[in-house]
């Protein structure tokens, strides 16, 4: 068992400035607890109203005028201050603490946030399990060495926002959980599967979309090779599933002949598929007599809390 990741394997980590600064923390004595932009604006500008009010009706002219202006002038600084919060992800914090993951230890299931979560997480970072399955392995007592990840957990679960940055946050607070168990036991089993789903999760290396199944059928609707079509309308059926981020897909058929030449390309909009979800689109493909076998790919634009990317998956032969 590894029980530090290979430098290798380690994808880059920004810094997480939107969810865990200690500037971020150190103004929560202005937005309060679990803060929103909204109610942050409307408090800026219910009291600049209150403000400019007892201005121009108790001050002489000249001198209301000078302190409405300088109102303003603080209000639009407190705009622009809380747009800027905002684009750092600060207003999607979770209002849990680590100091309140601490206290929850106790507890049955200290993974699961107080609040209700922002967003569902994918199948490929919901270690709901796995990590029930850990507290089952320690009679409900998880062991100090986890509390680092199931305070982040809990922040991944409560926001919609950086969400691989906190991924890899969770893939470094594993290494202490990987030491606790031997190489070959259940512990390290569940180990090496979450860190591995974190990486890939990360990294896109192997992609959250897949092709499970291209099949073709002749005009009777029969199921059939590609190279029996033979100069015939025929279609493709393609069952994709999405692990990740909610992610926009589209399918790409190309038809080789015996040389390895494409002769034939077809483009099936898949169209939005969420997370956990298969979908299973038909589209109709002519195949020319040379064609001797088709490669399918699949091209996701990946949206919502996941950062986006492009990602082209390796082509299922047929």
């Amino acid at each position: 068992m590894s029980q530090s990741e290979p430098t290798a394997d380690q994808p880059d980590t920004p810094e997480d400035t939107g969810t865990d600064s200690s500037f971020l923390r150190s103004i929560e004595f202005l937005t309060g607890q679990d803060p929103n932009l909204g109610s942050f604006l409307l408090v800026v500008g219910m009291v600049t109203v209150v403000f400019i009010a007892l201005f121009q009706f108790t001050l002489p002219t000249p001198v209301s005028h000078l302190l409405t202006a300088g109102v303003i002038f603080v209000t639009v600084l407190s705009a622009i201050f809380g747009v800027l919060l905002d684009s750092f992800g600060y207003f999607d914090r979770s209002a849990v603490t680590e100091t309140e993951a601490g206290d929850d230890e106790t507890g049955a299931r200290p993974w699961v946030p107080e609040g209700k979560a922002s967003a569902p997480l994918p199948p490929l970072i919901n270690f709901d399990a796995e990590l029930r399955a850990y507290s089952d392995l320690f009679d409900g007592d998880l062991p100090e060495e986890f509390d680092p990840f199931i305070s982040d957990y809990r922040r991944l679960k409560t926001s919609t926002r950086n969400r691989p940055t906190i991924a890899s946050d969770l893939r470094a607070d594993l290494n202490p959980i990987g030491a606790l168990f031997e190489e070959g036991s259940e512990g390290d089993r569940i180990y090496e599967d979450v860190s591995q789903r974190l990486f890939r999760y990360i990294s896109g290396k192997n992609g959250h979309v897949t092709l499970n199944r291209v099949t073709f059928y002749d005009e009777d609707d029969t199921e059939t090779d590609v190279d029996t079509l033979e100069n015939q309308l025929g279609r493709v059926e393609l069952d994709i599933t999405n692990e990740g981020e909610a992610a926009d897909v589209e399918a790409v058929v190309t038809l080789y002949d015996e040389g390895g030449s494409a002769i034939s390309t077809r483009t099936c909009p898949v169209g939005v598929v969420s997370p956990g979800a298969t979908k299973v689109v038909n589209t109709d493909i002519f195949v020319p007599s040379e064609a001797d076998r088709a490669d399918t790919t699949i091209r996701t634009s990946y949206i919502g809390p996941a950062a986006e990317t492009q990602y082209s998956a390796e082509p299922s032969r047929e």
